[in-house]
């Protein structure tokens, strides 16, 4: 499934966790059992009813659910405009709908007591009650001045965490703060806490990590803990409560790119790196022949919805998942029992023989195919994969590949069974014979590759980690937009401030260095500013650069007045350069001889006289001729 697809879907799982109510962008809800994965009800907005888009839904049944009987399953739907549906999602029935109670839109809905009662948070603020099976109002109060992008409600405690620009906890009796955080925070797009109300796990729009608040109501105050790395931002996030107190709490996030994520956190857990168990869902060759989008190029299938179900006593945590198309989702239980394992689920598929994660068999989609790396050293040694390690997982476990020559994540692995050894490989190089001249030819006849983000990330936790500069330098020097990108978000917090004490220190610099830091730095506050100004110690770093960044742009206009100076100087003297340089026209003199001149005068004075007498002669002529 695409991301943009699966950004658009809405789901809401019921208390209980039976059924999954998916909310179609077309406005189309569809009911799915958790259990049998069978489709339990559908409902299709009339035609009579105006189009509108919707931005949130909550499902649960009502009252005591029998066993022999089905029970009322209710169905809320809110919309961008602020009005409210009710649904008995088995009948079709329309129960109740409410109109213009919250212009502005919703930010959340929600079920309590067994269903019986809704709790709705608008965008504008407020926060009621209503009767779920009339929609009757129970009760209200203001609870933000400022617009709620985000809810989370702990109904056993009667708390009520809201998120926008700032993050408030309220009581649910009557409508007070009973802790306070600092003003400060950066705006929040998604919030959940706890159920022994002492861990708030928060994440703004497009940030690809998750801020822990730890809650302390004696003192009425939160303090922030641990932050938690992703590779994309989260479409959703649930927290609860440890098998213990000293094991702090348990966190899912859903990504956009369909991955899922649990961390287990623990009271004393602030500044060491937590590596999370990450879930992925392996696609079938049927998915992979059918559709083409960017998931299922890297042969995976993308998780729709996933919840948290139990948390053991021995540490185990039990996630429900849900993934595949929207229209014939599938589910399964994983059983997540060590700390940074990477899980992946086989979609159903007959041909591929699959171990169960731990759960008992059964037939039930719980029980789907769960592909658990425990390949023996026989089977490692014949598929002979080397895959690229992942320094943000502590422990990943290994799969057989289908064939398809990449890794669930999407890291190339070499997979070719007819790949020479690697004896081979050194026998065809002819180091052993010193054949320079081979050597040569087959370094010329293959040309070198730029490097990956991810050889360019190893590096530069290295350098970080080692306090390197000379390879601090020679990662600086990567400069493709891309590895940048990329390098940049896969570093974890500690990383994070020594990249950024170490680019402010090489921007107090000038020349070829300066101008390879500054895309690194670009990068690095784009992408974790939040992270960044969340931690006290990245003050100092932030306020040198400040203060360098306007020293250097004080100088800008007097600097720019000497450069036009400088280039109406330069002008004037291109332009006399071209004027003296200009080609000159020769004029050319004739020299002639005096003598030549004096004697045509007197050959033109000779004939003259030549003719004056033949005019004599003729004229004596004629008097004779009278006579």
């Amino acid at each position: 499934m695409a991301r943009q697809k699966l950004k658009s879907l809405i789901t809401s799982f019921t208390p209980d966790g039976d059924f999954l109510a998916v909310l179609s962008p077309n406005g189309v809800v569809k009911i799915w059992s958790t259990i049998d994965g069978s489709l339990s009800a559908e409902w299709k907005p009339s035609d009579e009813d105006p189009v509108v888009g919707h931005s949130c839904i909550a499902c649960s049944f009502v009252g005591k659910k029998r066993k022999k009987e089905r029970g009322t399953l209710l169905l809320a739907l809110g919309t961008n405009d602020g009005d409210i549906m009710a649904i008995n999602v088995f009948t079709g029935e329309r129960k109740w709908k409410s109109t213009g109670g919250h212009p502005g839109g919703l930010a959340g809905l929600a079920f309590a007591n067994k269903g019986r009662s809704l709790h709705v948070v608008g965008i504008n603020g407020m926060v009621s009650e209503l009767e779920s099976q009339t929609g009757e109002l129970l009760g209200e109060f203001k609870a933000s001045k400022k617009s709620i992008s985000s809810s989370a409600f702990l109904f056993d405690a009667k708390v009520c965490a809201l998120a926008g620009v700032g993050i408030r906890v309220l009581s649910l009796e009557n409508g007070k703060e009973i802790l306070k955080f600092s003003d400060d925070v950066v705006p929040v797009h998604c919030i959940s806490i706890s159920d022994d109300a002492k861990t708030i796990v928060t994440s703004g729009s497009g940030e690809k990590h998750l801020q822990v608040w730890r809650c302390d109501f004696n003192s009425k105050t939160a303090s922030g803990g641990p932050v938690l790395s992703m590779r994309h931002p989260p479409l959703a996030i649930e927290c609860k409560q440890g098998c213990n107190e000293e094991s702090g709490a348990v966190i899912l996030a859903l990504s956009e790119s369909g991955v899922a994520y649990v961390w287990h956190l623990k009271n004393d857990s602030q500044g060491e790196e937590i590596n999370p168990a990450k879930i992925t869902v392996k696609a079938n060759k049927a998915d992979v022949d059918q559709q083409n989008s960017v998931n299922m190029k890297k042969n995976r299938s993308a998780i729709i919805a996933a919840r948290l179900n139990a948390v053991e006593t021995d540490g185990r945590v039990i996630a429900l998942i849900s993934y595949g198309s929207i229209d014939s989702p599938q589910f399964s239980l994983v059983n997540i029992g060590i700390p940074g394992e990477n899980i992946v689920i086989a979609a159903g598929d007959a041909a591929d023989n699959v171990q169960e994660n731990g759960l008992p068999t059964g037939k039930g989609p719980h029980d789907s195919e769960l592909e658990v790396e425990a390949a023996s050293a026989k089977n490692k040694k014949r598929s002979k994969k080397r895959a690229a390690s992942d320094p943000d997982l502590a422990t990943t476990r290994e799969i057989p590949d289908a064939g398809n020559g990449e890794d669930i994540d999407g890291v190339l692995v070499d997979d070719d069974l007819n790949e020479p050894t690697m004896g081979e490989k050194l026998e065809s190089l002819s180091i052993v014979d010193t054949d320079k001249p081979k050597i040569n030819e087959l370094q010329e006849s293959s040309p070198a590759k730029p490097p990956s983000a991810d050889s360019v990330n190893v590096l530069l936790k290295q350098a970080l980690q080692a306090d390197d500069r000379a390879l601090l330098l020679e990662c600086l020097y990567t400069q493709d937009k891309k590895v940048i990108a990329n390098s940049v978000s896969l570093l974890k917090p500690a990383d994070i401030l020594k990249l950024l004490q170490s680019l402010v220190s090489i921007a107090q610099s000038r020349g070829a260095v300066l101008a390879c830091a500054l895309p690194w730095l670009k990068s690095l506050l784009l992408q974790h500013a939040s992270g960044i100004m969340s931690q006290e110690s990245s003050l100092i770093s932030l306020n040198t650069l400040y203060q360098l960044i306007e020293s250097r742009v004080s100088t800008f206009q007097s600097a720019l007045q000497i450069s036009s100076c400088l280039d109406f100087v330069y002008s004037g003297i291109i332009d006399g350069e071209v004027e003296e340089d200009t080609a000159v026209i020769p004029i050319i003199f004739e020299d002639k001889d005096d003598s030549d001149e004096e004697e045509s005068e007197d050959a033109m004075d000779t004939d003259e006289e030549e003719e004056a007498a033949d005019g004599i002669r003729d004229f004596e002529g004629s008097d004779a001729m009278s006579d």
